[in-house]
């Protein structure tokens, strides 16, 4: 996966496992599960894993292994196969692997739910769990209160105003960082982090959205007390402007229009 995705991929992955498997992997945050991150080095053909897992519930132990892709091309799947193949062979546990599709580029409507390979008398069968993240409502990453998948919210199925309340969760936090990996996966959806700002600012200033948000009050809130009224909407503006400066460094010219 090219950088800077796979750096902002790999550091929200590793900081937060447990809700990333809530998510991904679908197991449950109250499901008692104890995670540790394994090397991303699989020394049989030096290939590197995104992510990968050993978890360990009761007496059971297996693993879980995570690959991300930007644009889908079929190459992904034979990687995939790869992958867990190497991995099986080296830790010599069950492994779950998932597939964890970024953006919709690429993809076509229907994928095998199964792939297989034959070399002789070695038939092997692997699992493919395909993880569209743009069908996963951001609602879900709320819920889960995890400041580190916080980022993930432009990729997944997101109405604005659940965009609006992870930027103001992040702004909370005070963690710079997870605002820019947040920017990074934005502009991964929108085609650049410039169009990323640029749409942003264009929803937040929506007088529907507005009056649903929390960055609605605080800036009404700024507003009275340098006695405007409500309905200023140069003023939002220019407190809105301020407040993604912040949280994302310079805007673009397009982004202040």
């Amino acid at each position: 996966m090219p950088k800077p995705f796979d750096k902002s991929f790999k550091l929200l992955t590793e900081e937060d496992p447990r809700a990333l498997l809530a998510l991904v992997a679908g197991i449950p945050a109250s499901v008692p599960l104890e995670i540790e991150p394994l090397p991303h080095e699989i020394n049989l053909e030096s290939l590197q894993a995104d992510t990968l897992f050993r978890c360990r519930e009761g007496s059971s132990e297996f693993l879980i292994h995570i690959e991300s892709v930007t644009r889908f091309k079929r190459a992904a799947l034979h990687l995939q196969f790869d992958y867990v193949r190497a991995i099986v062979a080296k830790y010599n546990l069950p492994c779950r692997s998932y597939l964890v599709l970024l953006t919709e580029r690429g993809v076509p409507r229907k994928l095998p739910r199964m792939l297989r390979r034959a070399h002789g008398d070695l038939v092997a069968t692997l699992r493919l769990r395909v993880v569209r993240l743009w069908r996963i409502p951001a609602a879900r990453v709320l819920r889960l209160n995890s400041p580190q998948l916080l980022p993930w919210v432009p990729l997944l199925k997101t109405a604005p105003a659940e965009l609006e309340e992870a930027i103001s969760r992040l702004r909370l936090a005070r963690e710079p960082e997870l605002s820019s990996h947040l920017a990074v996966f934005g502009g991964l959806r929108y085609g650049s982090r410039e169009a990323f700002l640029q749409r942003l600012n264009e929803m937040i200033i929506s007088e529907e959205i507005l009056e649903e948000s929390s960055t609605y009050q605080y800036i009404i809130n700024k507003g009275r007390e340098r006695g405007l009224t409500e309905g200023r909407i140069e003023a939002r503006r220019e407190d809105l402007t301020q407040l993604l400066t912040q949280r994302f460094g310079r805007l673009p010219a397009s982004a202040k229009s």
